[in-house]
């Protein structure tokens, strides 16, 4: 049976080995890290270093979801550590990443690198093409689809986070990410009570009851 260790030293060999399937189950449970993982962080600016940027997309996402369920005196243990790793996370997003769902991961792993609690494990609700929400107003249960053309949503970008996100997009050619992002971050009227409402607050929570 491979031993954690070898399976760290397989991992830091070949972006491409099997050996990260088992860190990322030893890491990682059902999109929640387990905070102590964080002593992984090292490791990993160590390890992402070494890979060109589109070998390297994996880890640097296992990294941001690490960091951003680490708690505070990990991160300040390893902020030089994280600090690399969100440049190195960086230079992915500015390489385009290798598909529309990647970049969303990786965009998601600068803002878990970041600390951003809520959209550093929510951004990837993109890659679904839907998400789920609450109507502010009457309590009703909503799935509302992110897709072009079969949206409900007034597009729009409610906020400085996601302006960013879209140019960032845009500038890499992801256009389909960049519209998913206007649904996102846009404003939808419920369907039972007719209510208007952000999208992004009812997924972070932040709409005033």
């Amino acid at each position: 049976m491979t031993s954690f260790q070898e399976a760290l030293d397989a991992a830091a060999a070949d972006p491409g080995s099997p050996a990260w399937d088992l860190i990322w189950q030893e890491s990682c449970h059902q999109g929640t890290c387990d905070p102590a993982s964080a002593v992984l962080l090292p490791w990993l600016a160590r390890t992402c270093a070494t890979f060109r940027p589109q070998d390297r997309e994996r880890a640097v996402v296992l990294a941001g979801f690490i960091a951003v369920d680490a708690d505070d005196k990990s991160r300040g243990l390893y902020a030089d550590d994280i600090a690399a790793l969100r440049a190195l996370t960086l230079e992915c997003v500015a390489s385009g990443g290798s598909s529309d769902t990647m970049f969303v991961y990786l965009q998601q792993a600068v803002l878990g690198l970041d600390g951003d609690e809520v959209w550093g494990k929510e951004l990837d609700r993109i890659n679904d093409g839907e998400v789920d929400v609450q109507c502010p107003a009457c309590a009703e249960d909503l799935l509302i689809d992110l897709q072009s053309g079969a949206s409900s949503i007034e597009p729009g970008l409610s906020s400085q986070l996601a302006t960013r996100l879209q140019a960032e997009a845009l500038r890499v050619g992801h256009e389909s990410v960049a519209t998913a992002l206007t649904y996102l971050f846009g404003r939808m009227s419920c369907a039972v009570c007719g209510a208007t409402f952000s999208v992004a607050d009812e997924v972070t929570g932040n709409s005033p009851r």
